[in-house]
Formats: C-alpha cells, structure tokens, sequence
C-alpha cells in the first residue's frame, strides 16, 4: 500500500511539473528553478539524530554536545548546497533508440554533459522502477547512459517523461527534475516462433526472366568463404567495414510476401509471420518484396531493405490519434512514421534489426 502511494504522489509531482515546465526541447540544459530537492530516508534519520543531540544538549548545558550538533548541522547543510549543484548546468540530451522487436528490452540513449570546470558524481536516469547510473561525468566530458524499459506491442514505444537524479554527496539529499522530450522507440512485430518456411517457388517472384550478376540488388556483411570479387571495395575504403555485393538472379533467390498469404490468421499473427519470413529470408541471402493493404516495398536486399520490411511491419494500420505512453507503465503506442521520428532512428535502423534479430535466433 505504501509503494502505492509513493507512486500516487510521484505521478501526480511529475505531471505538476510538466504543467510548470512544459515540454522540452531535444536537448535542455537543467536550470535552478526546475531541480527539487528533498532529504533521503538517510537523511531524515541524519536530522532527527542531529535534533535528539540539540535537545540533549540543552538539556544537560553540554558544550561539547552544542560543538557536535552544530558541526553536523553545517555538514547537513554543505550537502544540500552540492547535491543541488551536482545538477545545476547539465545539458541532457536524446541520442536516439535503436529498433527491438516485441518483447526485448527498448535502450534509450540518453547523454549526461557537463560543460562547468566541476566533475558531477554520481547522475542516475529513472523511469519508474526502471534506472540507469549512477555515473561520474568529467569536467567537458559526456557520457551517455542506456535506459531500458520492456515492450509489449509494436509500434512507438513513447517516453513522454523519465528523471535526472543525484544523491551526491553523502546521501542525505535526493535531488531530482523531470525531462519531458519526445524519446521514442520503434518496435517491430514479434517474429513467429516457430514460424512458417519461406514460400517456395510458387510464393517467389513468377514469371519474370532471369537476371544475371548484372543486376545489383545490395550489400550485406562478408563472410568467411564469400568471393572475394564480390567484396564492394569502394565501401570498404570509405567506411573500413567488407561489405559483399548482393545480385538477383531469378526466382529462386526471391520472395514475394504478401498480405493475403495468411488469409487464416488475425492481423497480429499475420504480422509475426511475415516478420519471420522477412529475417529468414534476409539470413538466407534472399531477395523480397513485401505488400500489405495500402503499402508496397519492391525486391530488395540487405540490412536497409531489411529494416524498411520490418518498419512497415510495426507501423502497418497506425492510429494517427494514438496517445504516448503511461511512463510508469513503459507501454508502446502504434503512430506514424513521421519524418523527425524516422531521423532520430534511421542511424540505428540497420545494426539495430540485425542485432535484434541475432537474439532471436
């Protein structure tokens, strides 16, 4: 009951604050009049100890007693004075969240700058009882923290509010503000487990001619044992990572998906197949061409064609209308693409529907 009403108390704080504040911009620095303060359970044990001397002290006209009490109280006060100041000036900023399927972990990359000449010690990040830190940020330094919140569903997985903490130093204060940004994640379908094998030839692409290793349809990570003339040398110069050259050679080598494949399942399982199918099929060098109602994604191959399917996939019949989160409950709401969101994901887009999809596998 009493966690419960913690929670009460601490939602409806952060939502005054969030009338107070308003929304914040992509990166805000924290000033004086938004950071709050208050003793730790520590430190009101600190105080009461520190009252029971006082008394004992006038009671007995102790000096020694006086000396020891007033030299605690000024102890008591110096910490306040720095845990405010360990906040005071840092500049938060979203980084973005690279994309995880339903049911993985969302990393929201948040970094913590210190531009004064003072290190700051020990800055959490919380979102319910969600947590990351505590970690020291050197003077000029940033250092970005991972917040990891579970996913349910797909869609956008929104943080409409998370906090910035600090106990520094002693624990006998908790000072603390709310950042209200639009952080989110992007959540594919959960893959079917097991799911369905590829269509095969009858599912491919029919009656189109073969094509040779003119026709480029590519790149993805080399391998051990791949030719080395298919090595994109001109990719390797540039970002010192051997991608291979991928080509389309007819309809062995590519894979149709459409909507109305699975006309016996729901429209989430549909989803969770077609999700499958789109990892397979990219794990077995395969060409695809993903439609869905009201959607179309041509033949294509590799990492961004990959995470274009599986994009289409989470966002497939979004609700414009649809709300952000309950930060408390870390859900997921489906919306639209929209182009400031897709920036702030592309980056991670690519690593990020292999590195989920090796997890799955």
């Amino acid at each position: 009951m009493q966690l419960g009403v913690a929670r009460s108390v601490e939602r409806w704080a952060a939502t005054w604050a969030r009338r107070r504040q308003g929304a914040d911009a992509h990166a805000v620095e924290l000033e004086r009049r938004r950071i709050y303060i208050l003793p730790t359970r520590f430190g009101l044990v600190f105080g009461l100890m520190v009252l029971a001397m006082l008394l004992a002290s006038l009671n007995y006209n102790a000096s020694l007693g006086f000396t020891l009490t007033f030299l605690l109280t000024g102890v008591g006060l110096v910490a306040m004075h720095h845990c405010h100041n360990n906040l005071l000036g840092a500049t938060i900023k979203f980084l973005g969240a690279a994309p995880v399927f339903a049911g993985q972990r969302a990393e929201f990359r948040i970094a913590v700058g210190n531009d004064s000449l003072a290190p700051r010690l020990e800055i959490e990040l919380g979102l319910g009882t969600h947590s990351a830190g505590p970690v020291d940020v050197s003077p000029g330094a940033t250092e970005v923290l991972r917040l990891g919140v579970p996913t349910e569903r797909r869609g956008w997985t929104r943080l409409e509010r998370f906090r910035v903490e600090t106990r520094y130093p002693a624990r006998l204060f908790r000072a603390w503000t709310w950042i209200h940004m639009d952080t989110r994640c992007l959540v594919y379908p959960r893959p079917a487990d097991p799911g369905r094998p590829l269509p095969d030839d009858s599912g491919g692409v029919r009656g189109q001619p073969r094509r040779g290793d003119d026709d480029f349809a590519g790149l993805r990570s080399a391998a051990a044992g791949d030719p080395l003339h298919r090595i994109a040398w001109k990719a390797y110069a540039r970002n010192d990572v051997l991608l291979l050259k991928e080509f389309a050679s007819g309809s062995e080598h590519a894979c149709r998906l459409d909507w109305d494949m699975l006309p016996e399942l729901d429209v989430e399982a549909r989803l969770s197949q077609l999700a499958r199918w789109c990892l397979d099929a990219d794990a077995a060098g395969r060409s695809v061409a993903l439609r869905l109602p009201g959607k179309e994604l041509p033949l294509g191959l590799g990492p961004t064609h990959l995470a274009a399917c599986l994009e289409a996939l989470a966002l497939f019949d979004a609700d414009p209308n649809a709300s952000g989160a309950d930060p408390n409950a870390s859900g997921n709401a489906r919306g639209p693409s929209t182009h400031e969101a897709a920036a702030r994901t592309t980056p991670f887009a690519r690593g990020g529907a292999r590195r989920s999809a090796e997890k799955l596998r």
